[in-house]
């Protein structure tokens, strides 16, 4: 069944040339009295509702700019997505580490789902240089309604959320999967040494590991996104593990950090390409090891679909067999779960 799902999505992908079966509809922040006044205002500590949809669907598209004078927006702003009148958010995720960007500045981001338009150099006229337009295109199929939630946690308020919201109404659900993503951090750890990071050393059960997902039922990983807020040399060489329907050991396990993430001896500058990449490289003149510093990469897996049918766990090691506990890691995972 799940086979016969990814095959229609991307049958739908490829047949652009053919009559589509949906009507295409948008919710967004423009001015109802026909003024140019298209941005809404969300105050502090507070919840706004951008869109709320009912029926049958698909969303295609999410745009967003904010201007507020919050310096850590990204982090303090959450994209909260429901659907099907469920209770509990299906996307709950810091606004930031949702687009590709971790550590709370804007980058130019150009991806297969995620793209931002960043030139904060250009932005003379701005009291916050760090804004930019924010893009995403993961389809999100639902059955009987969506809701799409901006939350403030900041003091400040959002003085203008402008935001646009293209969806798709069908007379049938388009999709059994629902669209998740799940944020998770691990902060960093007091570690006398690095004696876990000896090359005779073994980490056979990942449990030291940075979790990045853990979730029952049957569906598909579409992508994870890594920050790291590196405190020295060797982060890069932890290994991935995947466990599929609960076996006892991971069937997909990795070779090094860079290499999950597509690169290979390192993370040596910023580089965007549509299903890999370094979203964001910042080093820390401070800190002395050269691979020290914060970095955000990035990985889609449109071309190769992890899928389950009961379970999905994945982890990270933050370094040689977790000797780089002294990091702080933060991720989000992507992925698609059945109704």
């Amino acid at each position: 069944m799940l086979v016969a799902i990814l095959a229609g999505a991307l049958a739908l992908a490829q047949q652009i040339d053919q009559p589509q079966s949906y009507v295409a509809a948008r919710v967004s922040s423009a001015a109802k009295d026909g003024s140019n006044a298209d941005a809404v205002r969300v105050a502090q500590k507070s919840l706004y509702t951008v869109a709320d949809l009912s029926g049958a669907g698909r969303i295609v598209h999410m745009w967003f700019t904010i201007a507020t004078a919050e310096p850590d927006y990204l982090a303090t702003t959450r994209l909260r997505i429901y659907w099907d009148g469920d209770a509990s958010p299906a996307v709950d995720v810091p606004f930031g580490d949702f687009h590709l960007l971790g550590h709370r500045a804007v980058r130019q981001v150009s991806t297969r789902f995620v793209t931002v338009e960043a030139r904060p150099e250009l932005n003379h006229n701005l009291a916050n240089k760090n804004v930019a337009g924010f893009n995403s295109y993961f389809p999100m199929p639902f059955a009987r309604g969506a809701r799409v939630v901006i939350e403030n946690v900041s003091e400040l308020p959002l003085n203008a959320l402008y935001y646009q919201i293209d969806y798709q109404k069908w007379d049938k659900p388009p999709s059994t999967l629902r669209f998740h993503a799940a944020y998770r951090r691990t902060s960093p750890e007091s570690t006398p040494d690095n004696e876990a990071g000896r090359r005779d050393a073994r980490n056979a059960d990942g449990r030291n590991n940075h979790p990045i997902v853990d979730v029952n039922g049957s569906g598909h990983l579409l992508g994870v996104v890594l920050s790291v807020d590196a405190a020295g040399a060797g982060w890069w060489e932890g290994d991935e593990m995947i466990w599929i329907d609960g076996e006892p050991k991971p069937s997909i396990a990795g070779t090094g950090t860079e290499d999950y993430f597509g690169g290979a001896w390192g993370f040596r500058k910023e580089y965007n390409m549509p299903d890999h990449g370094v979203s964001f490289l910042e080093k820390v003149p401070e800190r002395k090891d050269w691979q020290a510093g914060r970095y955000t990469v990035y990985r889609f897996h449109q071309h190769d679909p992890v899928a389950f049918r009961r379970s999905l766990r994945m982890s990270i090691e933050r370094g040689h067999n977790n000797h780089r506990r002294d990091s702080a890691y933060a991720s989000v995972a992507f992925y698609y779960l059945a109704r």
